[in-house]
Formats: structure tokens, C-alpha cells, sequence
């Protein structure tokens, strides 16, 4: 039966049946009721009962000239993992502030259970993205960073003292500094990420611990150059020990203090900066508290307990060279001092002139070990086009070892 209808009459008609409309407002003592009216279809039935238009006395109606039923929504995308052109994708967030381990251990004791429990047998939840993997090789990286850096502070350290004993003294103070900063930073509830770890600066750990056991072992040598090394062996030390201490200490105490200071422009970051290098400032004011602590009480006791006998100021080649050298250097400036100082100023400015054309980013580079490549089409591309393209960028990614998987 021919009804004079046109596609677009049922799409109006189904529209306006379903529109929601505004009213009035009712004021009722001190408040105000907003009245609306909301589309009436919540069954497929009430869309097959509309009304398009009459036909003479007929009423026309959508279930007259089309079959109304329940169906998916039009696809407009597809997924796929590997050799699979057709997947079913799914994305878990996690909260803001969680610990990523915790949460990725729990969300695979629930996939499991759904993949042995709920799940028909011939579907499965298969994780291909796992944070796991970057955690471990983030953890990876800065445990490796910091264990270089000890051992290769307490080497320069062992050099220029010659004596193991001190050098164990001073190189002890960096893990214990970073101890007492990651408990702090847990009390205070602040994370400890990789920009705050990686501004851990061990040469500022150590400059207090470095004088006094530098004082303390001098003034133990002089000691013992003056009564004699068997008498010296048998003495108590810990007045000469407590006494070194006490000539330096207040010293380091406000060359520390200065340093914490200077990190008080990054404690008053606010927004997006202060959330991403308060931790920073925090990581490394703590563990430099905790150097200033350490130096005046545990170098100390350590410095009894170790240097106790036989103690001999040794002298390496490379510390004599660089004394010496050093000399020379400083008689070579004394002597031209306009040249050193015309010199500097030069350095100074080209410095200065670097870094304002010196390109600088916000946000630091992180290699996630993955590779995000996007292709733009046409805004009108159907899904078939897009599938077929999509399957000539894999076929052509995969050629590269390197890869492992396409999603």
C-alpha cells in the first residue's frame, strides 16, 4: 500500500513522540519546581505505536510500515591483537593515588576467578598490556642508578682518603640518608617518583660527613705523630673525636641548612607543577636532614669505633698529582689574573647566552618500551577501508624484530 511517506517523515515522527519539553517553574514557599515533560517511549512496542500522519480516517502507524525489534548499535570501529583482526578490547583506570603494583596484583586474582568461574568456557580475559612490566623495569633503573652512584662516590671517596675505614664511614651515610627520607615521605603520605629519586644528589649527602671525617682523622693522625702510635692505641679518643666535631659542626650545620633552603621555591609549586615537583623538594630537603643528623651523630660514633689504632695519613698518586696540580693551576691564575677573570666573565656570558635559546620541556621523557602510531583518515572512511588499512600498517610494523605485538 502506497502511504505518500518519505524516510524522513518516520524519523520525525519518532523524534517528536520522544522530545522532552520544559514548562513552567512553581514557586512553593522558598523553593522552585522545575516542571518538564519527558518523552513517553520505554518499550519497543511504544515505538511501533507512534503515529507518522493519517491516511483518510486511517491513522498510520511506524509498526504499519516498518519492523521495529532490539539490535546492536552500527559499528563504527574494530580491534585487533596479533594475527587477530577481530577483538574485543577492554581498558582498566586506575584510581588516582593507588600503588600500581597493589592494583594490577588484585585485578589478575579477578580475572582469573572470571576466567575460571563466570566466564564460558570458550571465552577468555587475556591481558596484553601490563603495567607490571614498566613498574619493574622503572624499579629496575632506579635501583641500578643508585647502587652505580654509591659505588662510584665511595670509589672517588677511597681515592682521595686512601683508607677504607673512612670510606666506609662516608659512603654508609647516602643509604641511610635515603632511608630516612623515604620514611619521612611515607609519614608524610607523599609518593617517592622517578623525578624525585632522580634528584637524589649524593655529593650534597656527603658534604658534611666528608669535613668531619676528614677533621676527625687529621686531628687522630696529628695525635699520633705527637705521643707516639702505641700510646695513641691505647688511649681513649673519644674527647679528641667530640672536640674535631664540635670545630666544624656548626659550620656544616648552616651549609646544609642554606642548601634546604634553596629548595624552598619548589615547595610553594601549586597545581600541576607542585604535584608533579613537590617530591622532588621533599625527597631531597629530607635526605638532606637526614645527612645533617647523621653527620653530627652516627659519623662520630662510627669515627670511635673504626679509628681506633694505627692511624696513618696514606697518600695515593693520584691525590698527590692532583695536589699538585692544583698548585700549579692556582700560581698559573694568581700570575694572569686579569685573563682569569676576563676569562670567566666570557664563560659566564656564554653560559648565559646558551641557556636562553636552550630548548627545555615541562614533562620529562619516559620510554614505556611501546610505540604509539596514529594514521589519520577522512572523517567519512567506512569500516571496511579502514580495517583493510589498518591491516597494511601491521603487515609492515611487523616486518621489524623488534616488535612484539600490534594491537
Amino acid at each position: 500500500i502506497n502511504y505518500d511517506l518519505s524516510p524522513l517523515d518516520v524519523y520525525e515522527a519518532v523524534s517528536k513522540s520522544n522530545i522532552n519539553v520544559g514548562g513552567d517553574v512553581i514557586q512553593r514557599g522558598d523553593q522552585a519546581y522545575v516542571v518538564r515533560g519527558v518523552g513517553l517511549i520505554d518499550k519497543v512496542e511504544d515505538i511501533g505505536n507512534i503515529l507518522i500522519k493519517t491516511h483518510g480516517t486511517t491513522p498510520i502507524l511506524v509498526k504499519h510500515v516498518a519492523d521495529v525489534s532490539l539490535s546492536a548499535k552500527p559499528r563504527l570501529g574494530q580491534a585487533g591483537l596479533g594475527k587477530d583482526s577481530d577483538v574485543v578490547e577492554g581498558i582498566v583506570i586506575m584510581l588516582r593515588g593507588e600503588n600500581p603494583a597493589d592494583v594490577i596484583t588484585k585485578l589478575r586474582e579477578r580475572i582469573d576467578e572470571l576466567n575460571t568461574r563466570v566466564l564460558p568456557s570458550n571465552v577468555q580475559i587475556v591481558p596484553f598490556i601490563d603495567r607490571t612490566e614498566l613498574v619493574n623495569h622503572t624499579v629496575h633503573t632506579v635501583s641500578k642508578n643508585l647502587i652505580e652512584g654509591v659505588l662510584l662516590v665511595s670509589l672517588i671517596v677511597f681515592i682521595f682518603l686512601y683508607n677504607w675505614k673512612t670510606t666506609f664511614i662516608v659512603a654508609s651515610v647516602i643509604p641511610l640518608s635515603f632511608l630516612f627520607a623515604i620514611i619521612m615521605l611515607r609519614i608524610q603520605g607523599l609518593p617517592a617518583n622517578l623525578i624525585s629519586m632522580g634528584a637524589l644528589d649524593f655529593g650534597l649527602l656527603l658534604e658534611g660527613t666528608l669535613v668531619i671525617v676528614e677533621q676527625v682523622f687529621v686531628s687522630l693522625e696529628k695525635k699520633a705523630h705527637k705521643v707516639g702510635m702505641e700510646r695513641f692505641n691505647n688511649m681513649s679518643k673519644m674527647g679528641l673525636i667530640k672536640k674535631s666535631v664540635g670545630s666544624v659542626a656548626t659550620y656544616i650545620f648552616f651549609a646544609l641548612i642554606i642548601l634546604i633552603v634553596a629548595l624552598m621555591p619548589i615547595f610553594s609549586f601549586q597545581k600541576v607543577e607542585g604535584k608533579m615537583f613537590s617530591p622532588l623538594a621533599f625527597t631531597l630537603g629530607y635526605a638532606l636532614v637526614g645527612s645533617l643528623i647523621l653527620s653530627l651523630t652516627y659519623v662520630p660514633a662510627m669515627c670511635k669505633v673504626l679509628l681506633k689504632k694505627n692511624i696513618v695519613e696514606k697518600e695515593n698518586m693520584i691525590s698527590r698529582g692532583f695536589r699538585e696540580n692544583l698548585f700549579k693551576l692556582y700560581k698559573l691564575s694568581a700570575r694572569y689574573k686579569r685573563v682569569t677573570i676576563y676569562g670567566f666573565i666570557a664563560l659566564i656570558a656564554i653560559c648565559f647566552g646558551r641557556f636562553m635559546f636552550y630548548g627545555s620541556e615541562f614533562i620529562p621523557k619516559l620510554n614505556e618500551g611501546a610505540i604509539y602510531i596514529r594514521a589519520t583518515l577522512p572523517n567519512s572512511i567506512n569500516l571496511d577501508e579502514s580495517v583493510r588499512l589498518t591491516q597494511e600498517m601491521k603487515q609492515k610494523l611487523s616486518t621489524f624484530d623488534e616488535v612484539k605485538f600490534i594491537l
